[in-house]
């Protein structure tokens, strides 16, 4: 287990969770867990079929039945989740739509507002009633942006895909902060938004650029994609932040980040190097993103189910 250090890490009291483990950044971040002697819930929907491949992915580190256990939750039946998050000391939603588009009048629930709106925000309304102090969402780079080329190829391929994630953001966010403003204040988000990503080797944390004011583009490689979201659940500095994230060479005037807390730090400030030797400081209102209300357009004033939104699917 972590213990604090100087840059207000802290032990965790729990299991990580991992929603959406058995492939991409959700494996990753099961890896790492492992990696770094953390115990891991994997929250599948089919734990007999996840966890031959997460085995298999772990099997460099031999035994690890002691820091892997198993939980059967769908994201598309809120009923099942609590139960599943519970006892965590954090959650991380890497779950993602299968499928793009979906045909009149089928069933098929593996589509962006099932899964990357509605399926997050049942995730985090369970973690939020029960007590969970993080909730991780992976997003995606450019979510806000609709004429980058990544948001528009997309929206267009994966059936509106950014714009049910940006969704996802706001019901997420407008959850954790109504429970934490009644329950309990050391609750809170991260919403990560990485670029296109890479099947490649992590480059660490002298290798990641970080931004808050949705500025960035490229690509990055999952692994540091799932090492973000695990130490954002282990950092302080990183709780309420959403923040964008590529691969590059850090310079400037400004010494590299070696932690994650260093760039979660950075990213709080507004103090952060952004590329081959450019950097930027005072980013303005943007540099912390408090990832304001959506009560109106999602959920009420209740946390307990969002409404669909007026989007077509």
């Amino acid at each position: 287990m972590r213990e604090k250090s100087s840059n207000r890490r802290f032990t965790t009291h729990g299991p990580i969770g991992v929603i959406g483990c058995s492939r991409g950044v959700g494996l990753k971040c099961v890896e790492y867990l492992v990696k770094n002697n953390l115990h891991c819930r994997a929250i599948c929907r089919d734990p007999a079929a996840a966890e031959p491949a997460i085995r298999t992915a772990l099997q460099s580190y031999g035994d690890c039945s002691k820091l892997v256990s198993f939980v059967c939750a769908d994201v598309t039946q809120p009923s099942t989740l609590p139960a599943a998050v519970r006892g965590c000391c954090g959650v991380i939603f890497a779950a993602s739509a299968t499928v793009g588009w979906r045909l009149p009048f089928s069933e098929q629930k593996d589509t962006p507002p099932f899964v990357d709106y509605e399926g997050a925000v049942a995730a985090a309304t369970a973690a939020a009633s029960e007590a969970v102090p993080r909730f991780v969402l992976v997003s995606s780079l450019a979510v806000t942006r609709p004429t980058h080329l990544l948001h528009m190829v997309r929206n267009s391929m994966e059936g509106r895909i950014m714009d049910w994630k940006l969704l996802g953001e706001q019901g997420v966010a407008q959850v954790y902060s109504t429970v934490a403003a009644t329950r309990r204040e050391d609750m809170g988000v991260v919403i990560v938004r990485p670029g296109s990503l890479l099947d490649e080797a992590p480059r660490g944390p002298p290798g990641i650029l970080v931004d808050t004011d949705d500025t960035l583009s490229g690509s990055i490689t999952r692994a540091d994609v799932a090492a973000l979201c695990v130490e954002s659940v282990l950092c302080d500095d990183a709780k309420n932040l959403t923040f964008e994230c590529v691969n590059g060479q850090q310079g400037g005037n400004f010494p590299r980040c070696q932690r994650f807390e260093d760039l979660f730090h950075a990213a709080r400030s507004g103090f952060l190097p952004l590329s081959d030797g450019m950097s930027c400081t005072g980013l303005g209102s943007a540099a912390v993103s408090q990832i304001g209300p959506a009560a109106a357009l999602l959920c009420g004033p209740s946390v307990a189910a969002p409404c669909r939104p007026t989007l077509a699917d």
